[in-house]
């Protein structure tokens, strides 16, 4: 999050408060300058998926998980940083169970990305692996895998002291978080020996913002513009306003309650959701093999307020969703974009509030998820539609589609008919299963015939399919 610092781009000067009063002609009302860049979305808002997937089965158990960690290192994330390091502790106790952690690799990235144009911002460590106070041997990420005589690690100590220590990314970067970009970056430019075929990935984003990963740097240019231009102010809100579209008929500076926001589609200034969820699933022989988790500030309340830092003219911000006021750089702002990105992994995703006191949790459902995904769980995840209220239990409506050969040339999707439709053997049932205890159905699935070489992907429709937090 932005700091309470003065940003470059305010310092100094009576001519930059002079040239923007010029500029805006401004007077107390209306509350934000009128131009084709503030206004009201001209369509309707799209409708939302009636159906998400809930549940993926890989055609084996995995034994090694890839995890990538994208945590902010602005201003705010000091004590962030240090509750993941203490409550990792969590994360490798679940991905143990009752037996031995798999193989893991494990990396840690920043958010703080390069912007050449802003001063804060330069020189970010965002898109490299870091590995803060930890000291290890042969890599910048933790290898800690099975070997003939025992586990083989690159690192002494304990694994939860060194992660700790690479947690610490510092508290000194970019007020204007691109964790996609930096996942992006260092998976593509870092991964050397980190992504194993065979394993899962787990990309883990921990955050007090919303992702800001521009299309280059235009959306950080004209730092002295103000709230009467097309980009307005150079703070965080350039983010809100440029990457998200709220469709409730208020213009897109316009003070107050903000309802129906959902990332824009189609942003000249940032990257898609949809295209970086296409390109996580893309690093993987199975996109299967892919989780997201974040701890971010959920999108339970988006409200523009005034930024008390701008007194010259009425400029928004986004208010503090943890509930406690403050100042800007308190709290969390919501997390529209981070939101829609686990919507598009369905049950392969795991989301935690960072406003929270502290991680435990957090630590324990991504550790969940990623053990779910890993063993082969056939649990449904998401709080599903009842198709028939008046029969016990929930009476979900879901399809099953079983795709063989993943990754090959001899791919092939087919649909699995549930078995009360079925026309021969080959169908799914859901029944409740013991083993789904701690999920909101208690449910799981199953296919009466599948085969060995099979990913079986079940998507059933899940009230606001497109959001995870309302």
């Amino acid at each position: 999050m932005e700091s309470n610092r003065p940003m470059t781009s305010y310092a100094g000067s009576g001519l930059f408060v002079i040239a923007m009063a010029a500029a805006c002609d401004w007077t107390p009302t209306p509350q934000y300058c009128e131009g084709d860049w503030a206004a009201v979305p001209p369509e309707a808002a799209p409708p939302r998926a009636s159906a998400r997937t809930v549940a993926q089965v890989l055609p084996a158990e995995s034994a090694a998980v890839d995890i990538l960690f994208v945590i902010d290192d602005s201003m705010s994330m000091a004590d962030e940083q240090a509750q993941l390091g203490i409550w990792s502790s969590n994360l490798f106790e679940v991905l143990s169970g009752s037996g031995d952690l798999p193989d893991l690799h494990i990396a840690v990235t920043s958010s703080s990305v390069d912007i050449p144009s802003l001063e804060q911002c330069r020189s970010g460590m965002g898109g490299s692996f870091q590995v803060g106070g930890a000291v290890l041997q042969n890599g910048r990420f933790i290898r800690d895998v099975a070997g003939l005589t025992g586990r083989e690690r690159n690192y002494s100590g304990t694994l939860t002291e060194t992660f700790a220590k690479m947690a610490r990314v510092g508290d000194s970067g970019c007020g204007m978080e691109q964790p996609f970009k930096a996942a992006r970056l260092a998976l593509s430019n870092e991964s050397e020996g980190f992504l194993r075929d065979d394993a899962l990935l787990l990309v883990v984003f921990v955050t007090d913002e919303d992702d800001c990963s521009a299309r280059d740097s235009t959306l950080f240019s004209d730092p002295y513009a103000d709230a009467c231009s097309e980009l307005g102010t150079i703070t965080s809100y350039r983010c809100f306003e440029h990457g998200v579209t709220c469709y409730d008929g208020k213009g897109s500076r316009e003070l107050g309650e903000r309802n129906d926001c959902r990332p824009a589609a189609s942003s000249p200034y940032m990257e898609s959701v949809a295209g970086f969820a296409e390109m996580l699933k893309g690093l993987k022989p199975d996109p299967a093999q892919v989780v997201v988790a974040a701890i971010h500030g959920k999108p339970n309340q988006v409200i523009a307020i005034p930024d008390e830092r701008i007194t010259t003219h009425a400029t928004p911000r986004l208010a503090n969703v943890c509930g406690i006021g403050g100042k800007e750089g308190s709290g969390a702002t919501p997390a529209i974009r981070m939101n829609a990105l686990l919507a598009e992994f369905g049950g392969r995703a795991s989301q935690s509030s960072i406003c929270d006191s502290e991680l435990s949790w957090a630590m324990r459902d991504i550790g969940r998820v990623t053990r779910d995904a890993a063993s082969r769980s056939h649990c449904l995840a998401g709080p599903l539609i009842d198709a028939d209220v008046a029969a016990a239990g929930i009476q979900p409506g879901c399809r099953v589609e079983a795709t063989s050969d993943v990754g090959t040339d001899l791919e092939r999707r087919v649909e699995v008919p549930p078995c009360d439709r079925a026309g021969g053997t080959r169908c799914f049932t859901i029944d409740r299963d013991p083993a789904c205890a701690d999920t909101e159905t208690q449910l799981a699935f199953r296919v009466i015939d599948a085969s060995a070489n099979e990913t079986l992907t079940i998507a059933c429709d899940v009230e606001n399919a497109e959001v995870i937090a309302e």
